[in-house]
């Protein structure tokens, strides 16, 4: 056991009782200050112990050296020693630093002459480092020699350079948005590192110290100082809070955490929000803030460096001018209470050819007016004219938008704006706040009308080209999402924005019918495309009713895709884009009158086949042999290169054990997995675990059984395991699977795994349906879950033992959300008592701790239905 040093008791004694002080006060630059004063008698104190001469001088640097000493911070400390030292009596200062570590804090320690240091300083990091150094104790001279002679050296100009480099590259590293949803507090936009980057360049630039300063000195004015003082504050506040919450050194505002620090701050939720929303609002909010200031200081830095514009000021309007490159204000209060005129800025920007980027006194102003507290913004018909002329703007409508909702002018024009920003999406796959997924869902529907872009989504590309009006597809994003965090449904909320704001715009009748369809259904082609059986025409024919035209469908589709897309990298794959793009085909097709029924579907998919199997080298007796055994499910379900290929391999089978296939899908990226055996009970769930124990994730499942007796199951799979070429991934899968049929040991069960730390702060209540089908010939089992490794195989092990057969698996995924669709019968099902032991079953094996009860008036086996989730 550690023997602690009486510095370092005394060391924590003092630390426990400056954070007892600030549970109470909530004192946060109070704190900072208490902690750094505290280090630096400890550090003496430890210095003196380890018998340093007094003739070297030791240096706080980083925060430390701004006297902001967060609770558990590094402990960086430069040991300025003299030019003339030997290696030997530099030694006791590498023992001294070691020495620190006994203090708790993690050190970063380094011991160097004046002249090293200046040598070092061309390293940005370090001339950061030696700009806010402070003298903890030692030679005040040897200090006062290595601060001059920095200063001399440092050249304002290249600091600036680099610090700009050195914090685009950061913003790059952290994903360049403030909106994460597990915020790394001091490295992310808008934090706390943004506001220090603007203080180091004011301070190199001889500005002065502090922000007091910076105002005094002409860089910044009273307001724009005192609102980063609250930035600061609250960033300090909460940085804090997360400290003592993690009891470590923890910059990511974790979900975690998130809780905790909402308590104690003092947030509580309000109407349908939870403090941990709040508390993310506050965030959200802070960041956003300190984007705008940064922004404008860092510009007024740069045109110090660079010089004013000397063009001559060309008028534009009687408001505004061009004065070079920028775009400026020919008047100063122009935008107090002017809607109209700050859109009219956003508006010029993107159409005028002169003008590249606002100068920063346009910027300030615009800051000035936006966030005066007595100001009144009415959004008239003629700020909504301009407005509309943004959203119909030929280019540039996705970088007008995103830098709208930057400096808060989205929520003056759209007063519902206000309430979904920053708003976090408790789910499993949104990684953006509510805001930002629509700007980004924009975003790719901007990029669908560039040529660049079109090699990414030829499809969808070539049908923006096709769709007339796509300012209305624009004008849809805008809503689709507006309606969340209200309760009730988001869509129909929506909808009835929409429809508002197209009647105060003057939107014609045709227009508002067009988007306001596109908001009411934007989550209905992703429900149809991964729930239902789309190679039924059926629901090809029901999907065309709600779309009634080809045109509403092109722009659904893109829509659609765009979302989903902006909802987070782990939702969209191939899979979803091919489901997507096989139901607008047929939907296409059933409304050009051209969708054959289900017999003529069934001919010429066989057809088709037929002539693909031949040129495999297949007959035509073999092919009709093999398709005589299966049912008319198999030849709707499959595609005609499918069926093809499924006949090719089935008739060189010579009927011994089992046959195992497997190839790269077809322009998926995935693996397709054929199986043909003996049917037998379990053999479903034996498969299933067979490909989890490949390190494969199932897709798609699709179960026949032959009129003799033999069971021709295919599976759409993803290869976990990263193997690089799909053709060797395809072949190990296929013989791990054979040699798990071919062995008469029965495979150890699979584990359900441990729900990943996202989902367990979103848990999700497990729903369970059992439904009879429209024709009343089987059942749909759908399950919505935390999706966790083994859930398909333990789905499929209660269904074996309750004597349910499987006919085909639907794997939907979003994030970490599983929603899965079965097609099931047995007779059990016919049973309303066996229905729900069934269900109940499931809910226990998927989610024993949080087994729902049914409701009344439920169907036995249904539970609950959440609100339809955004995907």
């Amino acid at each position: 056991m550690r023997i602690l040093s009486e510095n370092r008791r005394r060391f924590d004694q003092e630390r426990a009782h400056a954070f007892s002080v600030f549970k109470d006060s909530g004192d946060a630059p109070s704190l900072l200050s208490t902690l750094s004063s505290l280090t630096d008698q400890a550090v003496m104190r430890q210095a003196a112990a380890q018998g340093l001469p007094q003739t070297l001088a030791l240096v706080a640097v980083g925060g430390y050296g701004r006297a902001e000493m967060f609770p558990y911070s590094d402990l960086d400390i430069l040991v300025l020693v003299p030019e003339h030292w030997s290696e030997e009596q530099r030694a006791p200062v590498g023992v001294f630093l070691t020495s620190l570590w006994d203090l708790g804090l993690t050190v970063g320690g380094t011991e160097r002459t004046v002249r090293e240091c200046l040598e070092a300083s061309s390293d940005i990091t370090v001339a950061t480092a030696l700009l806010e150094s402070r003298l903890i104790g030692g030679s005040s001279e040897l200090y006062s020699q290595m601060k001059s002679e920095f200063l001399e050296r440092l050249v304002p100009r290249d600091f600036f350079r680099d610090k700009m480099l050195e914090m685009h590259q950061r913003h790059a590293r952290t994903g360049d948005s403030p909106y994460a949803l597990e915020p790394n507090v001091k490295e992310n936009p808008g934090g706390l590192r943004d506001l220090q980057v603007f203080a180091w360049i004011a301070r190199a630039s001889g500005f002065g110290d502090s922000l007091y300063d910076f105002s005094v000195n002409g860089l910044i004015t009273t307001r724009e100082a005192e609102a980063m003082r609250r930035c600061l504050m609250f960033l300090q506040r909460l940085r804090i809070e997360m400290h003592l919450a993690a009891g470590r050194h923890e910059d990511r505002l974790l979900f975690d955490l998130q809780n905790a620090v909402a308590r104690s701050m003092g947030i509580e939720g309000s109407g349908d929000l939870r403090p941990s929303e709040m508390l993310m609002k506050d965030y959200y909010r802070n960041a956003k803030s300190v984007i705008q200031l940064c922004l404008i200081q860092l510009q007024a830095l740069s045109d110090r460096f660079a010089g004013r514009s000397s063009a001559p000021a060309v008028p534009i309007d009687e408001v505004f001018q061009a004065r070079g490159e920028e775009l400026d204000l020919r008047r100063r209060g122009a935008l107090d209470d002017s809607l109209v005129n700050i859109l009219r800025g956003f508006y010029l920007r993107a159409t005028n050819p002169l003008v590249q980027r606002p100068s920063i006194g346009l910027v300030r102003e615009l800051w000035h007016a936006v966030h005066n507290p007595h100001a009144r913004f009415a959004a008239d018909a003629q700020s909504r004219s301009v407005f509309l002329s943004i959203l119909k703007l030929p280019a540039g409508v996705y970088r007008t938008l995103r830098d709208m909702n930057t400096w808060g002018v989205l929520s003056l024009i759209l007063p519902a704006w206000s309430r979904i920003e920053g708003q976090m999406q408790h789910d499993l796959f949104h990684v953006y706040t509510v805001d930002q997924h629509t700007i980004q869902v924009i975003r790719g529907l901007r990029h669908l009308v560039y040529a660049e872009h079109a090699h990414e989504f030829p499809l969808l590309s070539e049908i923006m080209g096709e769709l007339p009006e796509t300012w209305r597809i624009i004008v849809a994003a805008l809503f689709h999402d507006i309606g969340k965090g209200r309760g009730g449904n988001h869509s129909l909320l929506g909808e009835a924005d929409a429809r508002a704001f197209c009647e105060a715009c003057g939107i014609s009748r045709e227009d508002t019918e067009f988007i306001a369809f596109l908001v009411r259904e934007h989550l209905t082609m992703s429900r149809v495309a991964q729930k239902q059986d789309i190679a039924d025409p059926e629901v090809i024919k029901a999907f065309a009713s709600v779309v009634k035209n080809a045109e509403r469908l092109k722009a659904l589709y893109l829509l659609t895709v765009c979302d989903i897309r902006a909802t987070g990298p782990k939702v969209w794959n191939d899979w979803k884009g091919a489901l997507l793009e096989q139901l607008y085909r047929a939907t296409l097709a059933q409304l050009g009158g051209n969708l054959p029924t289900r017999s003529s579907l069934l001919e010429l998919r066989k057809a088709a086949a037929l002539d693909l199997a031949r040129g495999a080298g297949v007959t035509t007796e073999e092919c009709e042999k093999i398709w005589a055994s299966l049912d008319v499910a198999y030849f709707l379900r499959h595609s005609a290169e499918d069926i093809a290929w499924h006949a090719s391999a089935l008739s060189s089978w010579t009927g011994a054990g089992a046959l195992v296939r497997a190839r790269p899908a077809p322009r998926l990226s995935g693996i397709e997995v054929l199986v043909c055996a003996p049917d037998r009970a379990g053999l479903f769930t034996t498969l299933v675990g067979c490909l989890q124990r490949c390190r494969t994730s199932v897709l798609d499942a699709r179960i026949h059984t032959t009129r003799d007796g033999r069971a021709l199951d295919t599976f759409l799979v993803m290869d976990l395991g990263r193997r690089p070429d799909p053709q060797e991934a395809a072949q190990a899968i296929a013989e791990t699977v054979s040699r798990a049929l071919a062995s008469d040991k029965p495979l150890p069960p699979v584990k359900l795994g441990p729900l990943s730390r996202h989902s367990r702060h979103f848990p999700i209540r497990p729903v369970v349906l059992i439904e009879p089908d429209a024709l009343g010939n089987s059942w749909l089992l759908s399950i919505i879950c935390n999706d966790r490794p083994g859930l398909l195989y333990t789905i499929s092990s209660v269904l074996s033992r309750s004597g349910v057969n499987l006919q085909t698996a639907r794997i939907s995924t979003l994030g970490e959300r599983a929603e899965d669709i079965f097609q099931i019968d047995g007779a059990p099902l016919k049973d309303p008592a066996e229905c729900l032991k069934i269900s109940r079953e499931i809910v226990e094996s998927i989610a024993p701790d949080a087994a729902p009860l049914p409701q009344e008036g439920k169907k036995p086996g249904s539970f609950p239905q959440p609100e339809e989730p955004h995907s």
